[in-house]
């Protein structure tokens, strides 16, 4: 299996896409960029994909671990796992990116933060789909920074296959998974379960102190996932899902000793997340067609605070055709209707019905290249705020002249609404914010794996709190007049070299943000950048290196000694795993290796050197 990923590769990553014959990006398959399945090799956003076998060999627990390793995006957190956090793509903070999990909304709209990042698992997961760019040209509001799409696990083989796996690590970490599933020729059924549980450590501590000396926070999390898909004919197919998050986190509340703060044993809270709906699916030669219903129901209750309950749901209706057309034309369009409501205090909803279409055409001239050029329109409908046109332009050329060579250009424009809880919420809504305007464009050049872009994206009336009584601290959200821009480079280079049986991969990313007023934005890193290396030389064994920078970032007025930057730390991730037999397979990593103390939120702990042993064994 390794020499098989080691030469797909050296083969995808040396290759001049279609200009290769040996070449297979065209069966790798994507649906984010377009709300349809398409090539990667047709689309001209800037599209990451990350395997189950990523995720498995580089040990990610959760989706913020896996996302800081990508150019342009990431992560802080406060504290250890299930602890808030934030993810920064292309410097616009968690509420700017649109996440889903099969397509369903993960987006709370009781949230000030949009997706509860670190509730999110990743061992039923089969690939995650990362479009970065404003994508409110398709997906509507929420995705002025982009899109993030989980696709969990869902059975492949024939008959019944089932793996579980166990893992035991520092701060008492265990982790318990079955993935199971059952395929036939008129039906199909899926059922992935997970669970950790960690003591962890305290979630706070004092600048100087040991974080052995305070209480633990512990965290609790158990994720399941049932699907069934049923062959009505040939061409006609009936899809149910289910997904359900339970978790239970401690963490330290706010305390002016901070000795208190950090052996708060009373605060917690206790999320239960709910994802299903239903799929009527007619697959032609030309087209497929798509009728859907999707729920999410979110619920979270704080054991302290002002305000202890925030339930809320988000019901979305709709229906997609995916056309082809003429020999090289796709159009894909549709509508849809959705309902966000904030319960409790709260109590109120708006609603959005949206139409879209998007059309890709490839021109291809053989002396020059391929050529393909696709745009997207929607126009979105709300009952509360002013409708929207949105539309996103992209041009990608595969140059014939240069082998290996590949360019592209993507300009779109994003729209993002005020939370019901920043608007109505009783001590610091404001009934009069207008939603944010975006627009942004990436420019690509990318040659045999090595890759540059160029982003700048710019938003107009950005919310944000601000404090209108210094000595109450009071205050509400409002609208900043002017832009805030965020600009930058990404570099990407993978490889492999297939003599020594090794494959890496880099990125480094320069970034520059800036508030209306000039300012730069806080805890986002100017340069960050990651190295990846897998070897594969020895029999029926993996070893890996992950190596983490993160440059120095402002602090916010809200930090401790805020004229003081956050200073830059380096992490370093060892991972081996070995195959046993074919139903077999043993790993191990240490986190944190190099055991550095750092911080990326200020008061907050961050794990030292951790060990953890697991296994996954195939029962059939």
């Amino acid at each position: 299996m390794q020499k098989t990923k080691l030469s797909l590769l050296l083969t995808i990553a040396l290759s001049g896409a279609v200009y290769a014959q040996s070449v297979k990006l065209q069966d790798i398959i994507v649906t984010t960029p377009t709300k349809s399945p398409v090539s990667l090799q047709s689309v001209t956003a800037d599209v990451d994909v990350v395997t189950a076998q990523d995720i498995e060999e580089h040990g990610f627990q959760t989706l913020g671990a896996l996302l800081r390793t990508r150019a342009g995006i990431q992560m802080t957190r406060n504290g250890g796992l299930g602890k808030s956090t934030s993810v920064y793509v292309r410097g616009m903070d968690s509420k700017r990116t649109l996440v889903l999990i099969d397509g369903v909304r993960y987006n709370d709209p009781t949230s000030l933060s949009g997706a509860q990042y670190e509730h999110l698992l990743l061992d039923d997961v089969a690939r995650v789909e990362i479009v970065k760019g404003p994508q409110s040209g398709v997906w509507g509001a929420d995705a002025t920074a982009g899109v993030i799409n989980i696709i969990t696990k869902r059975a492949e083989q024939e008959g019944l296959s089932a793996t579980v796996g166990a893992e035991y690590g520092s701060y008492n970490t265990q982790k318990y998974t079955l993935n199971s599933g059952y395929k036939a020729d008129k039906f199909d059924v899926t059922l992935n379960f997970e669970q950790l549980d960690t003591d962890g450590f305290s979630a706070k501590v004092p600048e100087g102190a040991d974080v052995d000396d305070f209480e633990d926070d512990g965290y609790t999390n158990n994720t399941a996932d049932l699907k069934l898909g049923v062959n009505l004919t040939d061409k006609d197919r009936v899809e149910t899902f289910y997904t359900y998050i339970d978790a239970d986190s401690d963490y330290d509340g706010y305390d002016m000793n901070q000795t208190k703060a950090a052996n708060d044993a009373k605060s917690s809270v206790s999320s239960k997340e709910q994802f299903y709906g239903a799929r009527y699916i007619r697959s032609e030669e030309q087209g497929t067609y798509t009728l859907y219903a999707n729920r999410s129901k979110f619920e979270r209750e704080y054991a302290t605070g002002f305000s202890k309950n925030f339930d809320g749901t988000v019901d979305e209706a709709g229906f997609n055709a995916a056309v082809s057309y003429m020999k090289n034309g796709s159009l894909t369009a549709g509508i849809d209707y959705k309902k966000f409501k904030h319960e409790n205090k709260i109590d109120n909803d708006y609603t959005d019905s949206g139409i879209f279409v998007t059309n890709a055409n490839t021109f291809d001239a053989l002396s020059a290249g391929k050529t393909i050029f696709s745009q997207s329109l929607r126009y979105d409908k709300f009952n509360k705020f002013d409708n929207k046109f949105t539309y996103k332009l992209g041009l990608k050329h595969i140059h014939a002249h240069i082998p290996g060579l590949w360019t592209s250009v993507n300009y779109a424009t994003g729209y993002n609404v005020p939370t019901l809880y920043q608007l109505y919420d009783g001590s610091y809504g404001n009934a009069n914010l207008s939603p944010e305007k975006s627009k942004g464009f990436d420019v690509t050049a990318n040659y045999k794996g090595f890759g540059v872009t160029y982003f700048q994206n710019k938003v107009e009336d950005l919310i944000d709190y601000v404090t209108t009584d210094f000595t109450t601290f009071a205050g509400e959200y409002q609208n900043l007049s002017g832009e805030s821009t965020f600009k930058g480079v990404e570099v990407n280079y993978e490889n492999a070299l297939d003599n020594i049986d090794l494959a890496y991969s880099l990125n480094y990313t320069w970034l520059k943000t800036e508030d209306n007023k000039g300012k730069e934005l806080p805890r986002r890193a100017k340069n960050s950048a990651n190295v990846a290396l897998d070897y594969y030389g020895l029999a029926n064994t993996h070893l890996g290196m992950l190596v983490e920078y993160t440059g120095k970032r402002k602090k916010g007025s809200y930090d401790a000694n805020p004229a003081v930057d956050y200073k830059a730390y380096t992490l370093v991730t060892l991972n081996a795993d070995y195959t046993l037999n074919k139903k077999l397979n043993v790993y191990g990593r240490i986190e944190n290796a190099l055991d550095k103390t750092y911080q990326n939120v200020t008061g907050y702990a961050t794990a030292g050197r951790s060990f953890y042993l697991g296994f996954r064994y195939k029962l059939k």
